[in-house]
């Protein structure tokens, strides 16, 4: 996976753990398993929708938190 910096670089991230379960950085990794999980809310009804909006806001929350932190402005495939 690779990144774009804030002053424009692009970077490779690197694995930051020691999980063999998946590449990269583990908190990309974990963004996903949530994103998975809470696609699993969803459901016709209006309960379910809100709580997929309540879970993807908090995981989007935390991720760009983490990317600015980062200095990460877009994340390349």
């Amino acid at each position: 996976m690779k990144a774009r910096l804030e002053d424009g670089s692009i970077v490779t991230l690197e694995k930051d753990c020691r999980c063999i379960d998946h590449e990269g950085p583990h908190w990309l990794h974990s963004d996903h398993v949530y994103r998975q999980l809470n696609l699993q809310l969803l459901g016709q009804g209006m309960l379910q929708t809100q709580a997929f909006a309540i879970e993807e806001r908090a995981r989007l929350t935390r991720k760009l938190s983490i990317m600015k932190a980062k200095r990460i402005a877009e994340l390349l495939a």
